[in-house]
């Protein structure tokens, strides 16, 4: 598989609320890792390549809202589930130095 991401992904667990655009779906799930572009997500719905998500990622003590788009969503192995790749499109910049900081804090302990 050829990796195109331009960033690190660490492997990191915690909490995201995901709420599918246009239809304003929610649903609450886990992510399985996180880098300074995207992360991957689990749940138990296909999500089409290019459909949009906001998002509210909870990074232990704040909350940081982004725009994605799906990158791609494959069926978990021996699984109901999927797994999905979100590529953030607008994270504003204070977010984005919260991301950044949280994931340094990771990457560095």
């Amino acid at each position: 598989m050829n990796d195109q991401r331009k960033d690190e992904r660490i492997g990191v667990s915690f909490p995201v609320e995901c709420k599918t655009l246009p239809w304003r779906t929610y649903f609450y799930t886990v992510s399985k890792d996180l880098s300074l572009g995207g992360l991957k997500i689990l749940t138990n719905d296909f999500l089409p390549k290019s459909n949009l998500v906001k998002l509210n990622i909870n990074l232990i003590d704040k909350v940081i809202n982004v725009k994605a788009k799906v990158a791609w969503c494959n069926s978990e192995r021996s699984s109901e589930r999927y797994t999905a790749g979100l590529e953030f499109l607008e994270i504003n910049p204070i977010n984005k130095k919260e991301l950044t900081e949280f994931i340094n804090t990771i990457y560095n302990s």
